[in-house]
């Protein structure tokens, strides 16, 4: 194996286990704000950390774009400067949090037209648009150990306040609303590096309609993605016309069980940018070769992984659903399995994404993912199946439409 490889294990072996750190103080943390508030707060605190949680995915694509500009030297001609994509890129997802201050929907997603949580989520949202820049150009420059501490801070940052919050006052849905957004700062500990992403000189108008252009289609191409991955039971929901029911239910249960492991690739899709950046700028001859093997051992691992992991849901994946969720949660072994093939191909289309960004390929990466999209919705919209098969087969046409676009793309950009 190559220094380059190696490199890339090692920093997939330590983002993952500050990515398994983060998420238990993620779980520590709902388990006490849930034993805090009564049950109608807490189903006000799951829409607000919802809102909180979709902006911050529309924003992840930030991170990768800072990585790249990071991996191959910060302001290399390839766009506007990583400053004013971070900074349009802040104001953009800002304007989106205003959108909850409306008491019209204030009322609906928060319960009422107090605009304490707004605010609080509108802050929050500029908060992550560094944070998500500070990663990237950690993560960028090879700085695998802060990027790492940075990942498990985040979060401990939250439950830190949250303790505090406890041991000080009654908890209430806007103190527990401050505790989540706290995590958001954590950056501030990496201060040094955020500084990189205040504009140091008076920027032109068609410099910041560039930046503006490159964030929006970030944070679009972050936006398909979530629609796909985390947005797909609500596709499901709208598009087929008929209450989910008990069989949606069980359903959506174990599409949620299927897709815990999708939770580790964010930080992966951040490491996968700089190493297709600098596999590609390698001067060697093998360079183009390179990327092109990674590409084909990659989709052909990844559907052996998934067809290999489908069998075993087939067998085990009822009895999982059951243990998780009770008795109550029957599913059929084949509709698990295609749920489980359908995470592991949407893990490497996930990859495949990140490289696109590595390659400055940003019209490209939004295409595949229109694509998945697309392909979704008209199934959805014409399968003759019951809900459970419906949304069985429909989470693989998104990854397949997805990689049939993908594969061929990249095969052509990763030219030397």
């Amino acid at each position: 194996m190559s220094a380059t490889g190696e490199r890339a294990g090692a920093g997939v072996a330590r983002i993952g286990v500050a990515v398994a750190a983060s998420s238990a103080a993620g779980y520590v943390l709902l388990a006490l704000v849930g034993r805090a508030l009564d049950p109608a707060e807490f189903g006000l605190f799951v829409a607000f950390w919802g809102v909180l949680f979709g902006l911050g995915s529309s924003l992840s694509t930030i991170e990768q774009e800072t990585a790249r500009r990071a991996a191959g030297g910060a302001d290399d001609g390839t766009g506007p400067p990583v400053a004013a994509v971070t900074t349009a890129a802040a104001l953009l997802a800002g304007l989106v949090a205003a959108l909850t201050l409306v008491p019209a929907v204030a009322d609906r997603v928060y319960g009422g037209s107090d605009s304490r949580v707004g605010l609080v989520v509108v802050v929050a949202a500029l908060g992550f648009a560094v944070q998500f820049a500070v990663r990237g150009v950690l993560i960028g420059s090879d700085a695998v150990g802060s990027y790492s501490w940075l990942l498990v801070v985040e979060p401990a940052a939250r439950l830190v306040v949250l303790l505090a919050l406890l041991a000080l006052f009654q908890l209430s849905l806007v103190t527990a609303a401050i505790a989540v957004a706290a995590g958001s700062f954590a950056w501030l500990a990496w201060f040094g590096r955020a500084r990189e992403f205040l504009p140091r000189r008076r920027l032109s108008t068609a410099i910041w309609r560039s930046a503006g252009v490159r964030a929006g289609s970030l944070m679009l191409g972050a936006g398909l993605t979530a629609s796909v991955i985390t947005g797909f039971p609500s596709l499901v929901t709208v598009l087929t016309g008929e209450v989910p029911g008990a069989a949606g239910g069980t359903v959506f249960a174990a599409l949620t069980v299927s897709r815990v492991p999708l939770l580790v690739v964010s930080p992966v899709q951040a490491l996968t940018v700089p190493y297709v950046v600098r596999a590609r700028a390698d001067s060697g001859p093998d360079s183009t070769s390179r990327l092109r093997r990674g590409l084909v051992l990659g989709t052909v691992g990844f559907v052996v992984l998934g067809a290999a992991a489908g069998v075993v849901a087939w067998v085990v994946g009822p009895w999982v659903v059951r243990l998780v969720y009770g008795d109550a949660y029957r599913i059929a072994g084949s509709a698990i399995a295609l749920l489980v093939l359908s995470a592991c191909l949407l893990a490497w289309v996930q990859l495949l994404s990140a490289a696109f960004i590595a390659l400055d390929a940003h019209r490209a990466m939004i295409s595949m993912w229109a694509l998945a999209v697309a392909a979704t919705v008209v199934w959805l919209l014409a399968s003759p199946l019951d809900v459970v098969a419906t949304t069985a087969v429909g989470s693989l046409v998104g990854p397949l439409a997805a990689l049939g676009c993908a594969v061929p793309l990249l095969w052509r950009l990763a030219r030397a």
